[in-house]
Order: C-alpha cells, then sequence, then structure tokens
C-alpha cells in the first residue's frame, strides 16, 4: 500500500514538472513509474488496473519509439501475466524481453533468465530453462551474485535432469551446492535426492534426504516436510525396506491431507498402494478388492488436476492390483487406457513395463511379453548412453530388477537356450566396453590427492578425536570425487552397448577346451545353467537361503584359518570349512559332470567370494569368475573389436613382453615377493621394471600399457564405497576410481593384496570394487583375492603363479597350480574376468 502511495505521488510530480524538465527525459521517467507501478496494483487491484497502467505506458514508449523502455514493458507484462497464470502470454513477453538484453544493467539480464527458466519449468521446456539458467549461473558468477548464481546452478541441474542427462544434472546440484551461499538448502536437497533416485542411486538418496529433513526446522515446512517423507517412502521401496516405505508413505499422505494439498496427497496415496502390492507379490496373496478401486479414484484426481503423469501411474498400479486379484481383462482395460506421458523417468518408464509384461503373462501371450521385455532391456541399456561413470552405470541397473525377474520366469520353462539369452540380455543392459581418452581434471586430481593424504593421517594413529575429524573429512572428499567423476562422466562418450552374440560365445568355449556353469536366483531357488561339453543344459541345485549361510560360514571360517594363530581352534576352524566347501560342491559343482580342461563360473551376489579351489572337484582345476559368458568369449577371442575399443583378446605375444611389478609399503616379504617376480621374467628375455618406492601415478601409468603388472600391497575393500576401495603405496592410497579416465590396457593385472578381489553387489548382479573395476574398465584378466592372505602364503602363491606364467602357461591354469602348491587358504586368490595366455 504504501508503496502504491509513493509510485502515485511520483507520478503526479513528474506532471507538475511539465514545462520545466525536458520532454523526453519527462516521459521515460513516467513510463518506468507507470511500469514500476502496474505490478503493484496487480497485488492491491487486480489484473485489469495493472493492465491500465501497463497500457499507459506503452503509449509512451510508442511515441519515443524507445526499444530499452519496450524491453522493460515486455518484462513487466510477462511477469504479470504469469502471476495471474497466463503462461503463454508471459513467455511471450519474456522471449520479447530477452531479445533486447542490452536494455537491462548486467544484473537484471540475470534475473531475465532466472525468470524465463523458471517459466520454461512451467511450461515443460526443459531444454530452454537449461539453456537461460546456464547463462543466468554464468552472468551471476561474473557479478559475485552467490544466492543468484546457486539458484541458477541448482536449477540448471534439475532441467539437466528433466532432459534425462544425470551425470551433468548431479554435477549442476554439487556445484551450487560447494557455493557459500546464505540460501536455505532444505529444497536443493529434495531436488538432489530426486535425481539420485533417479539414477539408481537410492542409499546415497536417502543420505540427502534425511539431511535436507534434518535442516527444516520443528515448526512450519510442512509441505516440505511432506515431500521430503515421500521420496523416502520412494527410496525405501526401491531397496525393498516395505514396511519403512509404507510408513514414510502414510506419514506423507496425512500431512499432505492436513494441509489441504490433495494432488500431493494422490502421489502419496499412490506410493502406499504400490508397497502394499509389494507385499502382496511377495507373500502370494491377494490384495484387498479395493485396491483397485482406490487407484482408480486416484486417476480420476489426477485427471481432473490436470496431472497425466499420476494418471498414468495409478493406472498402472490398478491394473496390477487387478492383476494380482484375478482379473486379468481388468488389468488390460487399465494399462490400455495408458496416455503414456512421456516424463523423461527411466525408473517410471520400465515400472510400467514390468506390470504390462506380468499381465501379457497372465493372459497366456508369452511371446509378447518376451517382445516387450527386450525394448525395455534396450531401453535400460540406451539409459546408460551419456555416461562413462561406473558409478552410475552399475547403480541404474536397480531399476530393471524386476523387468529381469519376469523375463527369467517366462525363461525357465522354456530351457537352458532361452535362461542362457535372458541372462545375457539384462547383464549386457549395463555391460559395455571401456571409455577411454577421458581428459586428465585438475579438480579431481586435486581433490584425489586430499584424501590420499587424509587417508595417510588415519593410518598414523592419531587421537580419536582427531581420528573423528579426518574420517568426516574423508567422507566430504568421497562425494566431492563421485560429484566429480559423474560430472566429467557426462563430458565423455560413454562405450558401446556390448552386442550379445551367445553362439559365437559358446563356440569359445570350445576353442578353450572350458565348461560354464551361470548360477543365479529363481523363486528362493539356487539354481544353474551349464554349457558342459558344448551341451547346455539348467539345473536347480539346492535352496537359496541355505547356499546363502553356507557361503557365510565359508567366508568366516576362511577369514578365521589366514590368522594362522588358531592354536587349539584350528580344528575345529578347519573342520567347519571343509564341511562347508564340502556340501557347496556336492550341490553347485558336482551334479554338472565337467570333464573339460577348467570351468567359467558366472556367480550372484550370494555365491561371490568364495575361495572355490578349496571344493574338492576344483581342486587343481583351472577356474575364471566371469561377469558373464558374452564377456568371457570376448576376452578370449577377437569377435569384440570395435572401433570405441579395440580388443586385445586372443592376442598371443610375439616378442619380449612388459612387466611392471609395484611394492607397497609395510610389507616384511613383500621386496623379496617382487624380486622373485622380476627375475622370472626376466629370464625369459622380458622387459621388467620395479617400482621401488611404489607411485599411484606410476601405477596408473603402467596399467595404460598392454603387458603384466604385479602389486604386492596391502589391499582394502571400501563394502560402504567400493569405488574408493584402494592399494596402499608409498605416496598414498590408489584408489579404483582413479583407473576411469584413461582405463585399462594391461593384458593380465595380479593384485597380491588382501580383500581387493571382493566387490559390493548392487540390485541386478552389479559389482564395484577395485578387481571389479580393473577388469570392467579393460584389463583382460586380474587375478585378486577375496580375503586375507598371509604375507607369506601370497608370496609364495603368486612367484609360483608368474613362475608357470611365464612358462606359457594360461593364468587360470596358473593359478591353480599356485594354489595347490602352497598353503589351502591361497585358495582366496581367484582369476578373474578372462584368461591371460603368455
Amino acid at each position: 500500500m504504501a508503496a502504491a502511495h509513493s509510485l502515485a505521488a511520483a507520478l503526479d510530480e513528474i506532471d507538475r514538472l511539465s514545462g520545466q524538465a525536458p520532454t523526453r527525459q519527462r516521459l521515460e521517467l513516467r513510463c518506468k513509474t507507470l511500469i514500476t507501478l502496474a505490478l503493484t496494483e496487480l497485488m492491491l487491484s487486480g489484473v485489469e488496473a495493472a493492465t491500465t497502467r501497463l497500457a499507459q505506458a506503452e503509449v509512451i514508449v510508442d511515441e519515443l519509439s524507445d526499444s530499452a523502455l519496450r524491453a522493460r514493458l515486455n518484462y513487466q507484462r510477462a511477469n504479470i501475466h504469469g502471476r495471474v497464470g497466463d503462461l503463454a502470454s508471459a513467455w511471450d513477453g519474456l522471449e520479447a524481453a530477452a531479445g533486447q538484453l542490452d536494455a537491462f544493467t548486467p544484473h537484471e539480464q540475470c534475473s531475465v533468465h532466472l525468470s524465463r527458466g523458471m517459466l520454461a519449468f512451467e511450461l515443460f521446456r526443459p531444454q530452454a530453462a537449461l539453456e537461460s539458467f546456464a547463462e543466468a549461473a554464468r552472468l551471476a558468477h561474473a557479478l559475485g551474485g552467490l544466492e543468484q548464481e546457486f539458484m541458477a546452478r541448482h536449477n540448471e541441474g534439475y532441467a539437466a535432469y528433466l532432459l534425462g542427462d544425470l551425470p551433468r544434472s548431479l554435477a549442476g546440484m554439487a556445484d551450487a551446492d560447494r557455493l557459500e551461499a546464505d540460501v536455505f538448502r532444505a529444497p536443493s536437497r529434495l531436488d538432489r535426492g530426486r535425481v539420485l533416485l533417479e539414477a539408481g542411486l537410492v542409499r546415497e538418496a536417502i543420505e540427502t534426504l534425511e539431511v535436507g529433513t534434518a535442516e527444516l526446522s520443528a515448526e512450519g515446512h510442512d509441505q516440505a516436510r511432506a515431500e521430503f517423507d515421500l521420496e523416502l517412502a520412494r527410496a525405501h521401496r526401491l531397496l525393498g525396506h516395505l514396511d519403512r516405505s509404507a510408513e514414510a508413505a502414510a506419514m506423507s499422505r496425512a500431512a499432505f491431507e492436513r494441509i489441504g494439498a490433495t494432488a500431493w496427497a494422490a502421489k502419496a496415496t499412490l506410493v502406499g498402494l504400490m508397497v502394499d502390492l509389494a507385499k502382496q507379490r511377495g507373500s502370494g496373496r491377494r490384495p484387498p478388492l479395493e485396491a483397485a478401486g482406490r487407484a482408480d479414484a486416484l486417476v480420476e484426481t489426477a485427471t481432473e488436476n490436470g496431472d497425466a503423469e499420476l494418471a498414468d501411474a495409478a493406472r498402472v498400479v490398478s491394473g496390477e492390483a487387478l492383476l494380482l486379484g484375478g482379473d486379468v481383462d481388468g488389468a488390460r482395460t487399465r494399462l490400455l487406457g495408458l496416455e503414456r506421458v512421456s516424463t523423461g523417468s527411466l525408473s517410471d518408464e520400465l515400472d510400467a513395463a514390468a506390470v504390462t509384461a506380468a499381465v501379457l503373462v497372465a493372459a497366456g501371450e508369452s511371446a509378447a511379453a518376451r517382445r516387450l521385455l527386450s525394448r525395455a532391456a534396450r531401453r535400460l541399456a540406451a539409459g546408460q548412453e551419456g555416461s562413462a561413470s561406473l558409478d552410475l552405470r552399475t547403480a541404474r541397473a536397480v531399476h530393471g530388477v524386476r523387468l529381469a525377474s519376469i523375463d527369467l520366469d517366462l525363461a525357465v520353462p522354456r530351457g537352458s537356450p532361452a535362461v542362457i539369452e535372458t541372462l545375457e540380455r539384462w547383464r549386457s543392459a549395463t555391460d559395455r566396453l571401456p571409455s577411454l581418452g577421458r581428459p586428465t581434471d585438475d579438480e579431481l586430481a586435486s581433490l584425489t590427492e586430499t584424501l590420499r593424504s587424509v587417508r595417510a593421517g588415519m593410518r598414523g594413529a592419531p587421537e580419536p578425536e582427531q581420528l573423528r575429524d579426518l574420517q568426516a573429512r574423508a567422507a566430504r572428499l568421497e562425494r566431492q570425487i563421485r560429484d566429480r567423476d559423474w560430472a566429467l562422466s557426462s563430458q565423455t562418450r560413454s562405450g558401446s552397448a556390448i552386442p550379445m552374440r551367445v553362439r559365437e560365445a559358446r563356440a569359445a568355449l570350445d576353442v578353450a577346451d572350458r565348461d560354464l556353469v551361470w548360477l543365479f536366483t529363481h523363486r528362493q531357488r539356487l539354481c544353474g545353467v551349464g554349457v558342459i561339453g558344448g551341451r547346455a543344459s539348467v539345473r536347480d541345485l539346492m535352496p537359496l537361503p541355505e547356499a546363502a549361510e553356507l557361503a557365510r560360514r565359508v567366508r568366516v571360517d576362511l577369514r578365521a584359518a589366514a590368522t594362522h594363530h588358531l592354536g587349539p581352534l584350528a580344528g575345529a576352524v578347519w573342520g567347519s570349512l571343509r564341511s562347508a566347501v564340502d556340501r557347496l560342491d556336492a550341490a553347485i559343482i558336482r551334479p554338472w559332470r565337467s570333464s573339460r580342461g577348467g570351468l567359467v563360473l558366472v556367480t550372484c551376489e550370494e555365491m561371490s567370494a568364495l575361495p572355490w579351489a578349496l571344493l574338492p572337484s576344483m581342486h587343481t582345476r583351472p577356474l575364471t569368475i566371469a561377469s558373464s559368458l558374452t564377456s568371457f568369449s570376448r576376452r578370449e577371442t577377437a569377435s569384440g573389436v570395435t572401433a570405441d575399443a579395440p580388443s586385445r583378446a586372443g592376442r598371443v605375444a610375439t616378442g619380449p613382453r612388459s612387466v611392471y611389478v609395484s611394492v607397497g609399503p609395510q610389507l616384511t616379504r613383500a621386496v623379496g615377493e617382487a624380486h622373485a617376480v622380476a627375475a622370472t621374467w626376466t629370464r625369459g628375455g622380458h622387459q621388467v621394471e620395479v617400482a621401488t618406492p611404489s607411485s599411484a601415478r606410476g601405477l596408473v601409468e603402467a596399467l595404460t600399457r598392454g603387458g603384466v603388472v604385479h602389486v604386492a600391497a596391502h589391499g582394502t575393500h571400501q563394502v560402504e564405497s567400493p569405488l574408493f576401495s584402494s592399494l596402499a603405496l608409498h605416496d598414498g592410497p590408489l584408489f579404483a576410481h582413479e583407473l576411469q579416465p584413461s582405463g585399462v590396457q594391461a593384458d593380465h593385472v595380479v593384485l597380491s593384496a588382501c580383500d581387493v578381489g571382493s566387490a559390493t553387489f548392487r540390485p541386478g548382479d552389479e559389482q564395484l570394487g577395485l578387481a571389479a573395476a580393473v577388469f570392467s574398465l579393460g584389463a583382460r584378466s586380474v587375478v585378486a583375492a577375496v580375503a586375507p592372505v598371509p604375507d607369506d602364503v601370497a608370496a609364495a602363491a603368486m612367484t609360483a603363479h608368474h613362475e608357470a606364467l611365464a612358462a606359457g602357461v594360461p593364468s587360470d591354469e596358473a593359478l591353480a597350480r599356485a594354489i595347490s602348491s602352497t598353503d589351502p587358504v591361497a585358495a582366496a586368490f581367484l582369476n578373474l574376468g578372462g584368461r591371460f595366455t603368455p
């Protein structure tokens, strides 16, 4: 009110200046005052009063033919149209103003771009929003406007999310978060949590959402708190934490209903229904009859609100409820009503595909279901385009888990060829040829060096308080490094998808004289598909809970046996270990009656990280742990050559081979081991380099060359942050993530270090860890341990391994010989990825 009086008084004063001030100057001042007064009139008297003031200003603009004034007039007109909901007219005004940016000061130009970006969001024009926010961020940075830059960079990230560019989205949001702007950050945490969920980084999303929730004050923020609970409900559902999800969805729905946010309450209700249906699927019970009716009511609510995306999601839930209730025709009717709104959300698209496939199966249309599932797998693979990050690539597989399960249900009755093709289809959806050549990034290098120093400080036995500070700093640095990795991955073309050629892959087994067993889980059973002597078959091996418990016992007992200080407990530990491996052997290996020269084994999470050489049937038998049949064959033959990443598989050395040996600190036998390995290869006329002291840079460079790399060092597998699994070198740890920019060209990598053969499994049996990163990034084969191995045992086993290699023995056979000639705990070493034949 006071502003309106002041502006009206200003107009009167301007009119009194008639004849005293130059006419043009007075008219310009009057025009600017009218433009400003229009917005005040809108708030006090409504749109008609506002447009009257704008019309008066436009008369002056026409009289003066002043393009700068016209730009300001257009900008204010856009603001007023936007506030009353006339978005199309608002857009026209902003476009006109944006075309005359010279009329505005740099600060005003930044505001114009921010306004245009926000309006582009409202009009579902994410590309235009992205462009505007990027320019606003540039201007704000130049002007030192931290708050405006924060807003621009964060919203630029959200626009990238809407366009499906998740790496750029996460990078932009991280850039904004690092700014020391005095802003309320909870809303940005909410956005970031949503993007992390879409990327499949579910645990990271939960952490971000919980931090954002904690930033909300105890009073107020009811809408924001309910939105946080809604996203937490979605996250816990993806992890299978159904009770937590149901609780969060109920809290969200109650809060939305309390504040009258009916559209949001509908979204929370829908998530609650999805959780209920997930529980019903798990129990085999039919859902209550009203479940479909509640979903149908949500369709009506969404349609009334003009939310086609929510309406489609509710139709999918209704269809699934009807399907679980036995009404297949009703389910098909609901799914036929889908408007197929393109939301840019891969997760929503794949959820709908899973329900549609299940309905087709129930209707007896298995062939149509299989076609749909094949398209969904290709869509998941396409969702990996644009990201060269192992972190993001493996995370997004979570959205395909249910589809893969339905596909496997269809494949098992059809026999072994169908099972192999199905397993390969979903593994190849996220398996890509290495993407090499990412440029060196100074920021990432600096962050990594700092983390190296912090980790070194943590090993120096600091005081408890200092250790806590270092641990917190290390966690922050790891988050910053992941953010930077995601950002850089969007700037590098990802490796091409690996074509699935099952027939050629099976032929490669014949050439290699190897059999294959691929373990998989199906309806709480551990099953396997084998290619034995060229013939394929499927077997139901044992109950999954029993297999998982035996595997857990083996891992625990192996770690105990490796201490060499068991005393009178040694008999009990080894007795328990032998008993468990005998039972696993009888159930998993012996039924196949494999008789070829060696075995290729593809494991599932429950059967991972086991000392397979301790199984009686595997004693002295060559074994390779592969990620898939085609992955093994790609390393075994030259059929995987592409323009992106020429395969080194099948290459046989024709001259001296390069051998690089790196020795870490604080290993009493490491130097002797290194010299023994070096001497073995030197006798054969090969070029050998022993790096003492060892360095991260030297090892990374060695891995980019062909040949053999041997590392004797302490190793650490980080379960929660597997790409920060590391090898301890003299200048600090080398982290798995450091291998991504240049990739790995080495033919054979031996990691004579504890635990680095272990991997963290993500949904979809996607693995992350140091050894997994090495062979995923291009190594032909890797030898690494899945449990601690005493220094003397590791030195003896790895020396024997290299002696066999240097004599021309393939890596899987060389390792089998080495293990059988040393202490049984050496069985922790596995040959991973493929075979290397010198």
